[in-house]
């Protein structure tokens, strides 16, 4: 399976579609449902909203994947890709939806549904944003079918990372995607299947480094100054498997590990995504199993780990409905948003025990049909 659009695919079909060590082992425990939590809209009508990271004065900055374009074309692994300039890296406060940078590369189907572009965001230092793009340059199609505007920002702009400042202004860190294609390229054996692949889909910039999970490569990165990136973990599955990890998402745990999810774990059913810790220098090991198509991930103000299931049914199912699953300091799971999230993706902690999520992450403005994410997607307050 090609993973170019693999965090969120061909989904046409769903509907249209603490202490170290404290959890880990191979059994899950089971799920209570939080009746008590309320889900609250904080901004709709987005354009396939993504990753999202704490901000200055209590906002939230917020990646946004637009909802591509009229240049299509089909032919590719994904069939139509249509591109366009829709995407943005946004501010998200109490007086509504800031464009800090916007008209930026996107590519979806036709209907705008799964857009790649803008896919994630972190708080860096001083006011500024470091923003990734997803995919790279290598899925672009040949120069003689796309070429002008669109083209110089796909190649400008699909997998790099960004540093966002606060007046708009923008500088290219790093070709991220296409140095991730290439160290695939060198480990086919890895990944027969699907390799070469890249698809950057996390940063996080914690204690002054940036780290970068993709979930076409399958790995962890630290993003050095020069642009260079230095793989920190493989993330393997087991033989039998029919897919691949795809890591979506990595946070800073209170034991300075890093904490990375994964959309699969080499399965499409339901309990088979797992949470990796991350020492660099060490190989990674598992920290949590059970949960299902993680998308977005991090730590609470109360030491909890909290985890977005983009489809609680798994992966290309009939199925939208999602959840975020908290994972306590004693390994005790709750879940805080069945039935009332659907495709959901980003995550962030809030002050006050308050989380923010993305759902309807995969929507345009304009929504995905008059009965699921009718005002297209949105930014949820849980608390």
């Amino acid at each position: 399976m090609s993973r170019s659009r693999a965090i969120i695919g061909a989904l046409v079909a769903a509907g249209l579609l603490s202490a170290a060590g404290a959890i880990s082992g191979p059994a899950a425990r089971a799920k209570m449902l939080d009746q008590h939590r309320t889900v609250t809209v904080i901004a709709d009508n987005l354009n396939n909203p993504r990753g999202l990271s704490p901000a200055p004065g209590g906002g939230l900055y917020l990646a946004e994947a637009g909802s591509g374009g009229h240049a299509c074309f089909s032919g590719g692994p994904e069939g139509e890709t249509c591109f366009g300039l829709t995407g943005s890296f946004d501010l998200v406060s109490n007086k509504g939806i800031t464009r800090i940078v916007a008209g930026l590369i996107s590519g979806s189907d036709a209907t705008g549904v799964a857009a790649e572009g803008p896919v994630s965001v972190s708080r860096g230092p001083d006011g500024t944003v470091y923003g990734q793009f997803g995919l790279n340059s290598h899925v672009l199609p040949p120069k003689s079918m796309f070429s002008g505007e669109l083209r110089r920002a796909a190649l400008a702009q699909l997998g790099h990372l960004w540093l966002v400042k606060p007046g708009g202004s923008a500088s290219d860190v790093s070709a991220v995607g296409d140095r991730d294609w290439t160290w695939t390229s060198t480990r086919t054996n890895f990944a027969p299947k699907d390799f070469p692949d890249a698809n950057p889909n996390a940063v996080l910039y914690s204690k002054g480094r940036r780290y970068v999970a993709d979930a076409g490569a399958n790995i962890l990165v630290d993003v050095k100054h020069n642009g260079h990136v230095k793989v920190l973990a493989f993330f393997h599955v087991p033989a039998d498997s029919q897919s691949d990890a795809v890591p979506t998402c990595a946070a800073r745990g209170p034991d300075g590990a890093l904490y990375v999810g994964e959309l699969l774990g080499g399965f499409y059913t339901p309990g088979r995504a797992r949470i990796w810790r991350v020492v660099p220098g060490h190989a990674p090991t598992v920290w949590a199993t059970g949960l299902t198509t993680v998308q977005g991930c991090g730590f609470g103000s109360d030491g909890a780990f909290y985890a977005t299931e983009f489809q609680t049914g798994g992966l290309f199912t009939d199925n939208p409905a999602g959840d975020v699953v908290r994972i306590g300091p004693d390994g005790h799971r709750t879940q805080l948003g069945a039935g009332k999230l659907f495709f959901p993706s980003g995550f962030a902690a809030g002050p006050g025990g308050a989380i923010y999520v993305s759902n309807c992450s995969i929507a345009p403005a304009t929504g995905m049909g008059q009965h699921l994410c009718p005002t297209g997607g949105q930014v949820v307050r849980i608390r």
